[in-house]
């Protein structure tokens, strides 16, 4: 018998790309989801060992399968990537592992997609890449005659390859903040490791008065609104203060919203108080044993972390004139990227396409994922209907 040709390509087999699986499943449509790694969502496996979701497990898990309570408030990414290997066979869900995307364009009304397979028409795509198979590593002078290690977050795996060794962790988002705590915690490392800071950071309690935000907003969503919003407003509020008295920069009040990273909990800052870590100004030149700062100075390393972020996945098969945000994301029919709420995941001018998995805030990323792979899947519906 012959296997009916696909409707709906999904590009991504990450939790984003399964959650949109699990939809097109649930509403009879016919599609298949292709990845070019040889594995399920692959970057959850390959992340540094200690990394945990920032989101608890109330809100975190795909539609249909809560966490096991062995995993605690916040699990950790291999129990994630478990999590999501054994969502995808116990829904059966139609994955190709292996095969890499090299162009989508736009044809006949819907989508001709070149792959390691061959090319194929589809009536619809979702693009469910994300960000994290894209780094950004940014230029920085005399860093080819630097004579240490000069890698990626995304390649830090743990401490013991650093044993003995002076340490400058770039950039003071969660993955950064992450590594340089783990690596002032571990003693066969030279401290104090130097956490390079462009921007401040936003410290926030894990537990605001006792309890996980999420569990805030669950009681929130039960009470009155002109109760519920002064109760998250104040949650929402919370921060560790007087961050600049013992070497932290915080953020200045224009980069609050945007430039300055946000992370739950105090690790930073005990291990800057401990002086295993000391934060410093941004690199801006590097020599064959040191490093220039902002400020003037210079420091001695033998390996440069750079947790300097990613961009868009989609820029690497998805080469149409479209219009994007500040972030390099293409703008939806609606807006951009930032929202989430009941907006459009299609791609403004371009039908049939659609934008999953880049929503972070809120809930979280892996709850906005399903609400933005529900969203896709409607559209689609609704698309397929009309053609």
């Amino acid at each position: 018998m012959t296997t009916p040709t696909p409707d709906v390509l999904v590009i991504g087999a990450g939790p984003a790309g399964i959650a949109s699986a699990y939809f097109l499943q649930q509403a009879g449509i016919r599609y298949e989801v292709v990845d070019s790694a040889d594995e399920i969502a692959s970057t959850w496996n390959s992340l540094y060992p200690s990394l945990r979701l920032n989101t608890t497990r109330f809100f975190s898990h795909l539609p249909g399968k809560r966490f096991p309570l062995r995993f605690g408030l916040f699990p950790t990414a291999k129990q994630y990537h478990r999590y999501l290997v054994d969502y995808v066979r116990e829904n059966a869900l139609n994955v190709r592992l292996g095969v890499r995307v090299h162009r989508i364009k736009p044809e006949r009304g819907g989508w001709r997609v070149w792959m390691d397979s061959g090319d194929a028409w589809y009536a619809a795509v979702i693009t469910a890449t994300g960000r994290f198979g894209n780094r950004y590593m940014p230029h920085i002078d005399g860093m080819e005659s630097f004579c240490g290690r000069i890698l990626h977050a995304a390649d830090y795996l743990g401490a013991e390859p650093f044993a003995g060794c002076r340490v400058m962790v770039v950039g003071n988002g969660p993955s950064g903040v992450d590594i340089a705590t783990e690596l002032g915690r571990d003693s066969d490392v030279v401290h104090p490791v130097l956490l390079a800071q462009r921007t401040g950071v936003m410290l926030r309690p894990r537990y605001p008065y006792g309890l996980p935000k999420h569990l805030w907003v669950i009681i929130s969503e039960r009470l009155p609104r002109r109760l519920a919003e002064p109760l998250m407003a104040r949650i929402n509020s919370l921060k560790f203060e007087n961050l600049d008295a013992i070497g932290i920069k915080a953020p200045r009040t224009e980069e609050e919203s945007s430039a300055a990273g946000g992370t739950r909990g105090h690790e930073l800052i005990d291990v800057v108080k401990s002086g295993h870590v000391r934060c410093v100004d941004a690199p801006v030149r590097f020599y064959p044993h040191d490093v220039e700062l902002q400020d003037g100075s210079r420091v001695a390393v033998d390996a440069v972390i750079m947790g300097t972020g990613y961009g868009p996945v989609i820029d690497h098969y998805f080469h149409e004139p479209v219009q994007r945000d500040n972030q390099g994301w293409p703008m939806r029919v609606d807006g951009d990227y930032h929202r989430q709420d009941t907006g459009k995941r299609q791609i403004l001018g371009h039908a049939g396409l659609y934008l999953v998995g880049v929503f972070y805030t809120g809930k979280g990323a892996m709850y906005n994922f399903n609400v933005e792979a529900a969203q896709a899947v409607a559209e689609i519906q609704a698309h397929l209907n009309a053609i």
